[in-house]
């Protein structure tokens, strides 16, 4: 028997997440602002362990003060793996910075634009994963004019903060096949 997907989409404010919805799989997506800079929680809760399915989150901003080369343009086959994505004005000021608290999981962002609005689409889980019981990452974006300097310390202390540890990615291997893939038990 074939179970089919439901597409579902759950809005903030801010953004809106599209995600292939699967029986027993809870998500909620929370969203704070402080200072001109936003943190959007996702989490995702599974009643079995499961390879998640694959989201979208998408939002688009006006391109107010952002300094843009055609050159830089993503196309539709090219997203990049970033987990940091920043735009500046012509003197070398934030104005649009997203970030990723996820370095684990494949994450697939790609910001365009279109005559006065940057487009983002941030995909997660493009790719299959381990299987979770439960998922959770912040995205932090930062809207603030501040110097590129103030920016990085800022992020720095951020993902500090975030305690990000690639080596606990690996205390739950149970297994590393002939080719070098890891198995895990999350």
């Amino acid at each position: 028997m074939m179970v089919k997907e439901m597409k579902e989409v759950i809005a903030t404010p801010y953004i809106n997440l599209e995600i292939n919805k699967e029986p027993g799989v809870h998500v909620v997506l929370d969203e704070t602002k402080k200072d001109g800079v936003y943190f959007i929680k996702l989490t995702v809760k599974s009643v079995k362990k499961r390879i998640l399915p694959k989201m979208k989150l998408k939002w688009s901003v006006p391109l107010l003060d952002i300094q843009l080369y055609k050159s830089l343009q993503t196309s539709k086959g090219d997203v990049s793996a970033s987990f940091v994505h920043c735009f500046m004005n012509k003197n070398g000021s934030n104005r649009y910075t997203i970030a990723c608290s996820d370095i684990r999981h494949p994450i697939l962002c790609a910001p365009n634009w279109k005559e006065m609005c940057l487009d983002v689409e941030m995909t997660l889980f493009s790719e299959s994963t381990w299987s979770l019981h439960s998922y959770e990452t912040e995205l932090r974006v930062d809207t603030r004019m501040v110097e590129t300097e103030e920016l990085f310390k800022d992020l720095a202390k951020w993902y500090e903060r975030k305690e990000i540890n690639l080596a606990s990615a690996f205390e739950h291997a149970t297994a590393i096949d002939e080719k070098g893939n890891v198995s895990l038990d999350i």
